[in-house]
């Protein structure tokens, strides 16, 4: 019997949290293999990818999944032996016909007639509406051509990193509360889905937007406790990371003076703590920061494109 050791070398078992993210682990484990072939709900999907930022065991099973399917899909498929193609038309040629009935015989031809007119109209119905698709297709393509000419001038006038005023975790209070609250969730399963948004919304009382940018997928979505103050918390995934947004109140995130000051500056606030980095910015009516394992300049450039107005 294997025993394990903790940190500090003395035997240890593992606690409920452990045995709780095994049989979640073992879960979603069976999905893998339809979520390679891109074969599970957008909402499972959500799921399996947050799953996979702290799952190394379940990473290595999707890339031999991808694998095997890959080599599949380039193997030519072999072609039938001369002798069992003579046995198949042997067997075909040996076969007595089919006897049919003149009565069913009857009845199937004009079932068959009625088919093919009712076809026939279906044809013609579909042929109306893919005239008409076709027409709005043209209109989406404009459409789409104007949407993608404004983003480009967006992220143009987006894409010079912000001001920043850098600042140590231990001097702002709100700083050290999500710096925990961050290291307590990523240790874990993230505790929400994506469509948890509109609930989240509902739960606490001021707004709370979703950063949207190419690339940045929201994964979940729930709400927490700074310090006895409510916030909620949203995931993302960008670029294989996972960026935590956290929105608080604007009491909250305007309480230390040097907070006010930053802001009324113009600039952004930004901390390093390890790995982890932030940045803290106002909302209209509130505040928000995000955290992640990424330099402190991609974090300003995710929030410039992602949380200015569209």
């Amino acid at each position: 019997m294997s025993n394990l050791r903790g940190e500090t070398g003395a035997f240890a078992l593992p606690g409920p949290d452990d045995a709780e993210r095994e049989t979640r682990h073992q879960v979603l484990a069976t999905l893998l293999a339809a979520y390679a072939d891109n074969e599970v709900p957008a909402e499972t999907a959500s799921q399996i990818d947050a799953h996979l930022l702290g799952c190394a065991r379940c990473r290595r099973e999707i890339d031999a999944h991808r694998a095997l399917r890959l080599t599949l899909e380039q193997d030519a498929i072999p072609a039938a032996s001369a002798a069992l193609r003579t046995r198949i038309l042997s067997g075909i040629a040996a076969a007595a016909p089919p006897q049919r009935d003149p009565l069913k015989v009857a009845s199937d031809t004009r079932l068959l007639r009625g088919a093919a007119s009712r076809g026939a109209a279906w044809w013609r119905a579909r042929s109306r509406a893919a005239r008409g698709a076709l027409l709005l297709a043209g209109v989406a393509t404009i459409t789409a051509v104007g949407s993608v000419l404004r983003n480009a001038v967006h992220d143009a006038r987006a894409s010079a990193t912000p001001q920043l005023s850098e600042v140590a975790v231990p001097s702002l209070p709100l700083f050290g509360l999500v710096l925990d609250d961050y290291r307590r969730v990523t240790a874990h399963d993230l505790p929400g889905r994506s469509r948890d948004l509109a609930t989240v919304r509902q739960a606490v009382p001021f707004p709370v937007e979703a950063l949207t940018m190419s690339g940045l997928r929201l994964l979940a979505a729930w709400t927490t406790d700074l310090d006895g103050e409510p916030a909620a918390v949203l995931a993302y995934r960008w670029r294989d990371q996972l960026v935590l947004q956290y929105v608080v109140s604007e009491q909250q995130l305007f309480r230390p003076s040097e907070v006010r000051r930053a802001f009324a500056g113009g600039r952004l606030l930004a901390a390093r703590a390890g790995e982890q980095s932030m940045i803290a910015w106002p909302t209209v009516a509130g505040g928000a920061l995000i955290v992640g394992e990424l330099p402190v300049a991609e974090l300003a450039r995710v929030r410039a494109v992602a949380a200015s107005p569209k």
